[in-house]
């Protein structure tokens, strides 16, 4: 991290300017009014400078789950969205003119599954203005997906490559088969951020979030394969880093009740941003490793998916991005 941090130049603006400001909104107040804050003894404007002495905590939790280095807003769709797109594989494949020859077959014999769970994101800010404050959060969320052929299914597929391809010799091989092929991903996904929240209205009730945020991607794929007999497993931990920044409003639930403890509901329109230190090129040689595996004796995965490397260098930008529309809906206690 430390190294990483050194050898990038963009990445040490961004912290500068983020210690920077820390210091000019930290020193904002007169050193009376500073000391007189901590003491809630404030000798200009008493009750305003009260009020806001009581009301310069929040805490927000965001029921929508996270967006990670790997998985946008709404993974929660992406087992069913994957099984969608394998069942109709040719029709996706037709209009994304990619060649699938060779493959659509194959995943005829195929039972997908997937799940996931997800922990909201939970985060503290504190304010040095009324307007400025800096905030830290957490989240936590898992996809798992399981690729399993049973043992019939896949002498049934070895005899229909038998009828296309007579005298292959793989009548033999379907008596040989020691038990179903399975592949099975999972994915647990651990961010934190911290960032500088700048509220602006005559409410303070526009919320603007310039963030820097560190995502732990810890990674496990096994395969068995029934046909060659062997077990692979590969445990990956891996870090992605990226600044953001997050545009969203709050709706004050009681703005006439004076309550020591304010609650409000809050949600953003978007959030863009761009991963400074990406993850995707190692999830996706992984990912494809263990599909190889999953594969061998039926079908030579290694022609259907190109090597990272292979790509257009467009496609390390694209994804990169950190682009999320309507991020959060969640609510906020002020205190």
């Amino acid at each position: 991290m430390c190294r990483f941090v050194k050898d990038n130049f963009v990445f040490k603006i961004i912290l500068y300017i983020l210690i920077i400001n820390f210091f000019i909104y930290l020193t904002a107040f007169s050193k009376t009014n500073l000391n007189n804050f901590f003491s809630d003894d404030f000798s200009t404007n008493e009750i305003l400078a009260r009020k806001f002495a009581k009301e310069r905590q929040l805490i927000s939790v965001n029921l929508l789950p996270p967006h990670s280095a790997i998985l946008p807003n709404y993974s929660v769709i992406f087992p069913n969205l994957i099984n969608s797109v394998v069942k109709n594989i040719e029709t996706f494949a037709g209009l994304s003119k990619i060649n699938i020859q060779g493959i659509s077959e194959f995943l005829e014999y195929i039972d997908i599954k997937g799940s996931f769970w997800y922990v909201p994101s939970i985060s503290y800010t504190f304010l040095f203005t009324r307007r400025v404050g800096l905030e830290a959060g957490i989240s936590a969320q898992s996809i798992t997906y399981s690729l399993n052929i049973t043992k019939e299914n896949v002498n049934a597929f070895l005899m229909d490559k038998i009828g296309n391809i007579s005298g292959s010799g793989l009548e033999q091989l379907g008596g040989a088969i020691g038990g179903d092929t399975t592949f099975r991903a999972s994915f647990v996904y651990i961010p934190v951020h911290i960032g500088l929240k700048v509220l602006l209205g005559m409410n303070y009730n526009i919320i603007n979030t310039f963030r820097f945020g560190i995502e732990s991607i810890i990674s496990k794929i096994e395969t068995v394969n029934g046909i060659t007999g062997i077990r692979t497993k590969r445990e990956t931990t891996d870090t992605a880093l990226y600044i953001s920044y997050e545009l969203g409003w709050s709706i004050n639930l009681f703005p006439k009740k004076n309550w020591r403890v304010k609650p409000s509901i809050d949600f953003s329109l978007f959030e863009i941003g761009y991963y400074v230190r990406t993850i995707n090129k190692g999830i996706y040689g992984d990912v494809k490793e263990g599909i190889s595996y999953f594969g061998s004796g039926l079908i030579d995965v290694n022609s259907l998916l190109p090597a990272w490397e292979t790509f257009p260098i467009y496609v390390d930008f694209i994804t990169s991005l950190r682009i999320s529309i309507f991020p959060r809906f969640g609510f906020t206690i002020r205190f």
